[in-house]
């Protein structure tokens, strides 16, 4: 296929291509999101219209092309080509056009890894847009142009993210939602079995998409294929407007896997997993300006009389829609089987069927977003969700999002559960435990408790007591007490003593040592901690990919004058600050900065600026877990004094008052 392309129509020899004049430049073009706005696709590329292909699972392209360029509206669709990457073709220039980001975005620097195509790089210009970014490449030799999409999908969202094991066949329609941002993944056809890798099976378990017709009159999905190869891939899979559904069911992806109990395949259950990396509370707002928001006809979002964002016809939501709906205080969530006031009114032709789970679609993915959803019960909606997620939908009334407090209690309920039941990470250990395959633990959390006090130890150590949903070790560093000052404790707990003359990042550095976790997590001996407050950090480590996170110190109880305060500090942010109290840092950053430098105090803030020294990323999620205790300056490591708390809080009360998720934290210690 040939296609005339003006701004490809120069040599480029100054980046080491040098093309023939007798012939036009042959380009290859693909894209994705562009389904439910095809007039944007037009426009998002200068110089090139089309025709845009579908990535084949019977191979990629044989011969190489001039120019491959691949345009997608978003970072979720960007994530969505990673794990076909190996079917797009080969060639000397590829163009990456990214239609839009939001805020939190950064540049689409792309990370190589030990990638070939990188070694021929002649040129490479990264242009911001009106909304987004252009990347082109070009290269002395042709190289794989799918290795350039993986590269700047880590480049994006950074490479914290693992979900590459087992390795998964995607066969189908739409698979590759099942499995966003795996570059490990192996595109399959859908009749055949799947390619073999070198010296191994080409995948553990194939995920196969079919689809269930809900209409005798709907097209033959191979017809469909072959007929509308050279149209955008979610315009001409999403032509019947979602009257059909996708069926999917995971196999053995070879003879090494047994699926145990004579069984021929495993359910993956009925909604693809909530891509966690981009769907997620990055960029909540705290205190938003707009209403209460409406699922409406053919998944339009309203506010009032204005369109804030058109979803698309399978339930899709993406890091664009959900910037956009980060000003809203929640979104109703009309029923779908016509009961109640107001009943969602679908397109013409969907099925009751097709409508409940791209609803349910949609509530996931909202929750996991942090958006705040109302919805009355709905048995086929809330079986799709779950029980639990279902059950905490279902708690949620206008009144719980009346105030900017009780709101955001209400959205991070709704995200832990939402993340840790249907985000990519979650469902696909609970796909590999189902289909019988070995799954291995969740990461263990050594948590550093390093006192002098030997009063607050017992206060200290039940506050981890109290922890669920991780698997944690205690490491209790005494610094100048005897081994006897550490009471029984159903945690296993190493304890390290060290005489009180030692500096105060050398003995956190010898609890460092004796810890096996593979995150290290400080806490402090008088301050509060919430039940889910290190499964919250595992989580924002998750979905933000960062090397350290930490809690906001929003939460302050001041002491000496009986007065907690809520503080004005931004949280689900890249931030160069958090809590020293709540630091939570995977094992390699921390061996990589050398651990904490052996100084008295400000221990916590040195390992900050050495994270992002070395290149890596901090990320500030809620402080709804934490309780700052501050006593006299002169008692603590951080010494400002109580007084400069009090410029800068925006609620208050008098004495020491939690918030709901601390669920009653002890107040052992406290002074009356």
């Amino acid at each position: 296929m040939r296609t005339g392309d003006p701004e490809q129509g120069d040599s480029r020899e100054e980046a080491g291509v040098v093309r023939s004049a007798s012939r036009a430049p042959r380009t290859w073009g693909t894209s994705a999101g562009f389904g439910h706005c095809p007039e944007w696709l037009g426009r998002v590329v200068d110089g090139f219209s089309g025709p845009w292909h579908v990535p084949d699972a019977a191979g990629a392209p044989r011969e190489p092309y001039d120019c491959v360029v691949v345009a997608v509206r978003t970072l979720s669709d960007l994530r969505r080509v990673v794990p076909m990457h190996r079917l797009l073709p080969s060639a000397g220039r590829v163009r990456v056009a990214l239609a839009e980001v939001p805020p939190w975005a950064t540049e689409p620097i792309p990370v190589s890894g030990q990638s070939d195509a990188w070694r021929h790089l002649a040129d490479l210009r990264i242009t911001r847009t009106t909304s987004g970014w252009h990347l082109d490449a070009s290269f002395a030799e042709p190289v794989a142009a799918g290795e350039v999409i993986a590269s700047v999908a880590r480049g994006l969202l950074g490479t914290g993210r693992h979900m590459s094991q087992p390795v998964i066949g995607l066969a189908g329609d739409h698979a590759d939602e099942w499995r966003p941002g795996d570059a490990n993944a192996t595109p399959v056809e859908l009749t055949l079995p799947p390619p073999e890798r070198r010296d191994a099976p080409g995948c553990d378990l194939l995920l196969r998409l079919g689809r269930d017709h809900d209409h005798d009159h709907d097209h033959d999905r191979d017809h469909d294929r072959d007929h509308d190869r050279d149209h955008d891939r979610d315009h001409d899979r999403g032509r019947d407007g979602g009257r059909s559904r996708d069926r999917a069911e995971v196999r053995a992806g070879g003879a090494h896997i047994d699926l145990g109990a004579g069984r021929d395949h495993a359910d993956p259950g009925p909604l693809p997993p909530v891509d966690e990396a981009v769907i997620n509370p990055i960029g909540f707002k705290r205190h938003p300006t707009g209403p209460l928001a409406v699922l409406g006809p053919d998944f339009a979002v309203t506010g009032g009389s204005d369109v804030l964002v058109r979803l698309g016809p399978r339930g899709e939501l993406t890091d664009v829609e959900v910037a956009r709906l980060r000003d809203v205080r929640g979104v109703v969530i009309p029923s779908c089987d016509g009961a109640g006031p107001a009943p969602i009114r679908m397109a013409s032709g969907v099925t009751a069927g097709t409508a409940v789970a791209t609803v349910a679609r949609i509530v996931a993915g909202l929750a996991a977003a942090g958006v705040p959803v109302i919805a009355r019960p709905d048995a086929a909606r809330d079986a799709a969700l779950g029980p639990e997620l279902a059950e905490a939908v279902a708690a949620v009334g206008e009144e719980d999002l009346a105030s900017d407090l009780r709101r955001e209690e209400t959205a991070i309920r709704l995200r832990r559960i939402a993340l840790r039941a249907h985000g990519a990470v979650a469902r696909w250990r609970a796909i590999a435990a189902s289909a019988g395959l070995p799954v291995p633990p969740e990461p263990m959390v050594s948590v550093l408790l390093c006192t002098r006090r030997p009063e607050m130890i017992p206060f200290a150590i039940q506050q981890m007591e109290r922890q669920r949903g991780v698997r944690l070790e205690l490491i209790v560093g005494l610094h100048g007490l005897p081994a006897g000052s550490v009471p029984a404790t159903s945690l296993p707990v190493t304890v390290v003593e060290a005489p009180g003359g030692l500096s105060f990042g050398a003995l956190l550095n010898r609890m460092a040592a004796a810890a096996s976790g593979t995150f290290l997590a400080k806490v402090d001996d008088d301050d509060w901690y919430g039940p889910d407050h290190l499964a919250d950090l595992l989580l924002a480590q998750l979905y933000s990919g960062a090397d350290l996170v930490g809690s906001a110190p929003e939460f302050v109880y001041l002491e000496p004058i009986d007065v907690t305060i809520r503080r004005r500090v931004g949280t689900e942010r890249f931030a160069p600050f958090v809590a020293g109290g709540t630091v939570l840092i995977t094992r390699a950053m921390f061996d990589a900065v050398g651990g904490f430098r052996p100084i008295p105090r400000t221990v916590d803030g040195q390992l900050l600026e050495a994270v992002q020294a070395a290149g890596g990323r901090i990320y500030r999620t809620h402080g709804f877990n934490y309780v700052l205790r501050r006593r006299n300056a002169r008692e603590h490591t951080w010494r400002p004094p109580v007084q400069s708390f009090l410029t800068s809080y925006e609620e208050q009360w008098r004495g020491l008052v939690f918030n709901a998720l601390m669920e009653d934290a002890p107040a052992y210690g406290r002074q009356k």
